[in-house]
């Protein structure tokens, strides 16, 4: 029989023998044979001594080449290995000794043995290997010094292996030894007795079914195994490696670069552990493979009938962002439940990594899913495990165990739930504590309002939802904007962007989270204190507001708000609604205010009204998801208690009830509103919305029984009663304007400037009132209205007193065509030049800026001003800077035309007139006539030139600034009487009338009544107020009259010369033309060769004329006589 159990035929096909005394050798050949076939031929020899007639001493050598070993082999085999071949060739040396072989030793020159394994075929190569045995009792041990062995065709480390079998033995005293291996060796590879393993009949297929699952990869630096092999559950080992790796296999980690020792036995054992940047996938347990950069510690078991524990104290592990410190201890009774304990401290540097470590079988995947997501950083310093249960009855609802993770989360960015915004530098403590998760965090910020006070838990796992309470306090747009970044945004963030918050607000926060990814619900409560609501559809803000409200997502619910809108007290109550397609926000305001203390109503209006007026509104808004939104708004008082002195027809006592409905309805880009006053005035409008607020049409109809129409195009259409222009104008002047606040920087003066610009007309208006006071005088059956040209706005009135257009060009000036305009205003312009009572007078200011007049061009065809026809009337006036000119300007009455031109500056030396022009006429009673002022003169035609300028307004001359110079020139005419009248004064100004009435009274049969002269001319000056001239020359019938001299004009008094050359022969009656200065004052000097003519007369009288221009003095200082005619040369 051969080890394998096989029978055997052994033949000695050759044999000598060399016998002597006691020894005996022999050598020959001996060859085995099976039912497989033949095995192979080995050569021995044999040297043996004969002790008591027994060959049972000596040494048998056997050599052999390409022998068959699977005969004795088959016998440690697995029968499914399928041993193809094992040939070796080798040779022995065996002891023999009392008849049995003692010890041995064996030389493998080479040989290979192939074999099959889970359909993979597999090779051992052995070279030159040496084994030494010896009998051990009545066992063998088996020693190779170097394995020089090759797996699959990769050689073994060169380690040492021995191996100890002790059949069973029942003959010693005690208990009974069953068979028993014992196997010792050093460098081991597993990866080289991977294919090897399977192949060994011993070993369960348990153990090797696990082999082939983890496939373990290492060096065994050192192995010891004593395997019962009976009770193998029994086994005593000793083993220390380094590097190891395996795969995973289902709880049990993967793992590499793994280093540790093991000694003991399966009843009691430590294992020392020793990872160094090693990987543990752990498949479905982990959602990454736990990265371990460093990991000591020393695991205890024993194991026993009544069952077994594993245990451990200061296990420490370092991972990725982890460092963990702790003790457990399980025990699996044999009759009983399990129990594991556990406790651990955990630092975590990078809270981001967490997610590595959820076990998701334990904690599910949503869980997991919602804590991967939630915890994105932070630190954690002293957090503790515990776990003291059967772990079967994890997560211990019916509180049967005790599993707790205590992490103190610092310095973190936690997002409670996608897309919500994540909270930074939090610092909360995450208790996990059986079947749930409970969290605290003293504070934390929401955007950038504040939440203390946060509580959040989930229950129970299974449930999967999240539970946020946390107090909330902030300034409302903190708060509106934070819930703007979130999945509310459609619903409250919505609520709160149409009615945003301002000033510090403070509430109540609770959010239910499903981790399933289902909707949040939000729910709480905020209070009001002293806040402000802007009514975003409205662009109208409510001060002072107090009170609370409560949402529910985004439905609000307000209790009664007391707040101050427009300075007036005011109460509130609000609501909104989340529909399954709208969102609807429902406003209802109430109060009672006297509107004479309205906030932003100009003083000059409010000191007119006095009482109050009740009043209720209401608001609703519709936000449809799909669509626009749109809002109606309603306003219903009675003005019955107020009292109002405002111009027509806005006055009213008290005591007469005065209802007033005003309803709105639209949307984001227009809205309609229409109202009723007084039962009878009615009025509809069309507003447009968009960067500026437009009013597009309207329409008012006084007297109306229904609301009137709006007009088909962007037009207003005013049927207005009488109106008093003039207080209107007073009311609504910028004086009169409510003061905007100082602005403390460029930003907020932008703002300001936007805000003044925000609101526009429409381009055509068309007003009608049977009566305007305006200007200074009523304008009857008055039609006014404008149109948008293509260059600009053009504006017709039409009326009794008018009938003119306005081309308010925006590139190049403006133009004003008037047919026909009558403008008798109760003011005159002499009226503002003396202090007079202004009124509406704008010549009454002496402050007029110019500085945003627009440049026009005026052309009137039949003008009257005070009274006075001008007939045709033209000036282009131009702003400039900080001038005014005029240029163009022409009044031709058919009498009389006056040319000129002009400036008027204003600069910091204060005002300066400067007119220059022409006065011309073909008769000087004629033109003075056309204005109904009588004269002295007849018949003379006058050209006068005049410039002049002086340091203030132009209608207020100062005289002591008056500077320039008239020339003045009149043709044929005769001064009839030298009485009173505007011409006499002007006369008097130069004394020139006086004088006159001296000559009378002097000459009067030369002078008569009247004063006949062929021309009148004249150049003055004018020098800080006083008139200069020195060639004032009448060239009269009866006399010509030369003066010079000066006028003072600011103290009006004179100095002047007159030398009077009359004519004595001259006759009397011709009709002359008399030239007069119309301007007041002109300026003369002598001039000798001026007055050469008068040589010629028959005698010379001068006369000096001083005093003052009320009261001249004249008095004669020369008389000569003509000299007599020398005679004839002969």
């Amino acid at each position: 029989m051969t080890p394998a159990g096989q029978r055997a035929e052994i033949t000695v096909p050759q044999l000598r023998w060399l016998n002597s005394r006691n020894r005996h050798r022999a050598e020959g050949l001996i060859s085995l044979s099976t039912f497989n076939g033949q095995h192979g031929v080995v050569q021995v020899r044999m040297d043996l001594n004969d002790n008591d007639g027994l060959l049972n001493n000596g040494k048998i050598y056997l050599q052999a080449d390409d022998i068959d070993m699977k005969p004795w082999f088959s016998r440690w085999l697995r029968s499914n290995t399928g041993l193809e071949s094992a040939d070796f060739s080798l040779a022995a040396w065996l002891t023999v000794r009392s008849g049995d072989i003692y010890a041995g030793d064996a030389w493998v020159k080479n040989g290979a043995a192939t074999w099959s394994s889970a359909g993979q075929e597999h090779r051992l190569d052995v070279e030159n290997l040496t084994l030494h045995g010896s009998r051990q009792g009545n066992g063998w041990q088996v020693d190779a010094q170097q394995l020089n062995l090759k797996t699959d065709g990769v050689a073994w480390p060169k380690g040492q292996i021995s191996a100890l079998y002790l059949p069973e033995n029942s003959e010693f005293l005690g208990a009974s030894q069953g068979d028993e291996l014992r196997l010792r060796a050093t460098k081991l590879q597993l990866e080289r007795l991977g294919p090897i393993i399977p192949t060994f009949s011993f070993l369960t297929p348990e153990l090797l079914e696990r082999w082939q699952d983890i496939q373990p990869k290492g060096l065994i630096d050192q192995l010891a195994l004593d395997i019962p092999l009976k009770q193998t559950d029994h086994t005593r080992f000793a083993a220390k490696w380094r590097d190891l790796s395996w795969d995973r296999w289902e709880l049990l980690p993967g793992v590499n670069h793994f280093s540790g020792q093991l000694s003991g036995s399966v009843q009691r054992g430590q294992l020392t552990v020793n990872l160094q940047d090693s990987l543990l996938p752990y498949g479905e347990m982990f959602r990454a493979p736990l990265e371990i950069s460093a990991a000591q510690g020393t695991f205890d078991w024993s194991y026993n009938p009544e069952g077994w524990a594993l245990w451990s104290k200061g296990v420490d592990v370092k991972a990725n962002g982890l460092w963990a410190n702790g003790d457990f201890h399980y025990s699996q009774p044999e009759h009983g439940e399990p129990w594991l304990k556990i406790l651990s401290g955990i630092r975590l540097y990078d809270a981001g990594q967490a997610w590595r470590y959820f076990p998701e079988p334990l904690m599910g995947k949503h869980l997991t899913d919602y804590l991967s997501e939630a915890i994105q950083a932070g630190q954690v310093d002293n957090a503790t495990l515990t776990f003291n249960g059967n772990p079967h009855d994890f997560p211990f609802k019916k509180h049967e165990g005790q599993f707790e993770v205590w992490v103190p989360l610092r310095n973190s960015t936690f997002q409670f739930q996608p897309e919500w915004p994540a909270l930074t530098n939090l610092d909360i403590d995450l208790d996990f504590l059986n079947d749930g998760l409970f969290m605290k965090a003293a504070h934390t910020k929401l955007g950038n309002a504040d939440g203390n006070n946060v509580v959040a838990n989930i229950p129970d796992y299974l449930k999967e939802k999240l539970f946020i309470d946390s107090d909330v306090s902030g300034t409302g747009k903190d708060i509106g904007d934070y819930f703007k970044d979130t999945p509310l945004k459609d619903s409250l963030g919505a609520a709160l962007e149409e009615l945003q918050i301002g000033g510090n607000v403070s509430g109540r926060l609770h959010l239910d989270i499903p981790l399933d990814g289902e909707l949040v619900r939000a729910t709480g409560g905020v209070t009001l204190n002293d806040n402000s609501l802007f009514i975003k559809p409205l662009e109208s803000t409510i001060e002072h507001l107090s009170g609370q409200f409560t949402y529910d997502n985004g439905n609000l619910q307000s209790n009664l708000l007391t707040a101050n809108w427009f300075g007036q007290p005011l109460n509130v109550q609000f609501s909104t609604h989340e529909l399954t397609d709208n969102y609807t926000i429902n406003v209802g305001l109430d109060g009672n205010w006297e509107l004479g203390k309205i906030t932003g109503m100009p003083d000059a209006i409010a000191s007119k009204l006095s009482g109050s007026a009740p009043w209720k509104g209401t608001v609703d808004i519709s936000l449809p998801h799909k669509g626009e939104p749109n809002y109606s708004i309603g306003v219903t008082t009675d003005l019955k208690s107020v009292s109002s002195h405002l111009p027509s027809p806005l006055d009213k006592k008290p005591g007469r009830s005065l209802p007033l409905a005003v309803n709105a309805k639209g949307g984001l880009k227009s809205f309609e509103m229409n109202g009723v006053l007084g039962g009878k005035d009615r009025f509809n409008s069309r507003w447009l919305l968009g960067k500026q607020l437009q009013l597009d049409r309207a329409s008012w109809q006084m007297n109306a029984q229904k609301t009137p129409a709006l007009p088909a195009t962007s037009s207003l259409t005013l049927h207005l009663p009488e109106l008093d222009g003039e207080s209107w104008l007073e009311l609504l002047s910028p004086d009169n304007a409510p003061k905007a606040p100082v602005q403390k920087s460029a930003k907020g003066a932008k703002k300001a400037a936007n805000a003044a610009a925000s609101f526009g007309f429409p381009h055509e208006v068309t007003l009608t009132t049977p009566k305007l006071d305006l200007g200074g005088q009523v304008w009857n059956d008055l039609t006014i209205s404008s149109t948008q040209g293509s260059n600009g706005m053009n504006i017709t009135a039409k009326g009794k007193e008018i009938n003119g257009t306005l081309a308010m060009n925006e590139r190049g000036p403006w133009q004003a065509n008037i047919h026909y305009l009558y403008f008798n205003p109760q003011w005159t312009v002499a009226d503002a030049a003396t202090g007079g009572k202004s009124g509406q007078n704008p010549f009454a200011n002496d402050k007029i800026s110019f500085a945003n007049w627009p440049a026009v061009q005026l052309r009137c065809e039949d003008c009257w001003f005070l009274g006075q026809s001008f007939r045709k009337v033209n000036a282009d006036i131009t702003p400039s800077g900080d001038q005014l000119a005029l240029r163009n300007g022409m009044i031709d009455t058919g009498a009389v035309r006056l040319d000129v031109q002009g400036d008027w500056k204003q600069n910091s030396t204060g005002e300066s007139t400067g007119l220059k022009g022409k006065l011309s006429g073909k008769d000087v009673e004629a033109a003075t006539s056309f204005f109904g002022v009588t004269t002295p003169l007849r018949g003379a035609p006058f050209n006068i030139d005049f410039d002049l300028h002086w340091k203030s307004i132009p209608w207020k001359p100062d005289l002591k600034t008056l500077n320039g110079t008239l020339k003045t020139d009149l043709g044929k005419g005769e001064i009839v009487d030298l009485g009173g009248g505007r011409a006499g004064q002007l006369l008097r100004l130069v004394s020139f009338d006086a004088l006159l009435r001296k000559l009378q009274l002097d000459f009067s049969d030369t002078f008569g009544k009247g004063f006949y002269f062929d021309s009148i001319r004249s150049t003055a000056w004018i020098k800080d107020g006083t008139l200069h001239t020195d060639d004032l020359l009448v060239d009269g019938l009866a006399a010509d009259i030369a003066m010079n001299g000066s006028v003072d004009l600011v103290n009006q008094r004179l100095n002047m010369e007159a030398v009077i050359a009359p004519e004595i022969s001259a006759t009397v009656g011709v009709a002359t033309a008399f030239a007069i200065n119309p301007i007041v004052g002109a300026a003369v000097f002598a001039a000798s060769k001026v007055l050469a003519p008068l040589w010629n007369k028959i005698s010379l009288i001068r006369y000096h004329i001083d005093g003052t221009i009320a009261d001249p003095k004249i008095n004669e200082v020369l008389r000569q006589p003509r000299p007599a005619k020398e005679p004839a040369a002969p």
